[in-house]
């Protein structure tokens, strides 16, 4: 599922009017900031323009990593989810692919940025949003919900605040708990460092773990894939008629819960007679060959992608 129609429309509205090199210029900046200034705890979002010219570049691609992470938890989650807590919501991406998935009642965006807030507002016009100014890093969320999501936030935290945000994310969860960030090595060895702490804290794992022992991966992340504009490409200077976007990403509960027997880690490797599979369970990680003589799990086989479970 991508972001949809209607909202890539009116963010694209949202443009019009201004040059297109001035654009250029805010994207170029914007994405130079983002590869030099995240994880030292400043807003890297300063204007209206900046915030609407995100939305442009990132919204598309950030939404598929939460909304793809979002189905992987539900896949084995069964309980009832009526509300949900988006911390540190920038534009709402994580408030968009949630509703899109669950029959959500209410829904409260947690957001420092003015203009984050203000742009974002705009953008789910058509939700039942309530909308928050609130300091994650120096602020304890009081309410709760039955969803907490918190997407591509703690990478931009000074290390040595995450901690003191994840409890307060738990903590202000009723059942389930989604935290996403991007798939880089330093993404995914964030999502590592919370799942202990969330194991500590007596976190039970959804996805994407088919176990809650000790994670033996170096570089643990997936892969999503979403159509870019017309607009999008000029921006980005780029002719690629689609973005993939890596992201690496933790769902708990705060009960017991079902989750995969296999994850799978890699491409798999297609052959005539097998296919070859890196999986990781509750062994570790494994490789395995599916051979074509096992008809049903061979078939299955062949369209896994990085990500999903195998059983």
């Amino acid at each position: 599922m991508e972001l949809s129609l209607d909202i890539k429309n009116k963010i694209e509205e949202m443009l019009e009017g201004y040059k297109l090199p001035i654009l250029k210029r805010v994207s170029s900046e914007l994405s130079e900031n983002y590869l030099k200034e995240s994880g030292k705890g400043i807003s890297l979002v300063n204007s209206e323009l900046d915030a609407k010219v995100y939305a442009c570049i990132r919204m598309p691609a950030t939404y598929k990593a939460i909304n793809d992470s979002l189905i992987h938890t539900l896949e084995f989650y069964d309980g009832e989810i009526k509300t949900l807590i988006d911390a540190g919501a920038g534009l709402g991406a994580s408030s968009i692919a949630s509703s899109d998935l669950l029959p959500l009642t209410s829904i409260t965006c947690l957001e420092k940025s003015d203009v984050m807030r203000k742009v974002g507002s705009e953008i789910t016009d058509n939700l039942p949003i309530k909308w928050k100014e609130f300091d994650l890093v120096n602020q304890e969320i009081e309410e709760k919900a039955d969803l907490v999501i918190c997407s591509y936030v703690l990478n931009e935290l000074e290390e040595n605040r995450r901690e003191f945000v994840v409890k307060s994310l738990f903590n202000a969860t009723n059942k389930v708990l989604l935290i996403v960030e991007p798939g880089t090595p330093v993404g995914s060895s964030i999502i590592k460092e919370v799942r202990s702490l969330l194991l500590s804290l007596g976190a039970y794992i959804i996805a994407p773990c088919p176990h809650q022992e000790e994670c033996l991966s170096e570089w643990c992340h997936f892969s999503s894939r979403t159509s870019r504009s017309k607009l999008h490409k000029l921006l980005k200077e780029g002719d690629a008629p689609f973005e993939d976007e890596k992201f690496s990403y933790i769902a708990v509960s705060k009960s017991p819960c079902n989750r995969c027997l296999n994850r799978v880690l890699r491409h798999p490797i297609i052959n005539k007679s097998s296919v070859s599979l890196s999986l990781c369970n509750e062994k570790g990680i494994c490789q395995v060959e599916v051979r074509k003589s096992d008809k049903e799990k061979y078939k299955t086989s062949r369209k896994l992608k990085v990500g999903d479970a195998f059983d």
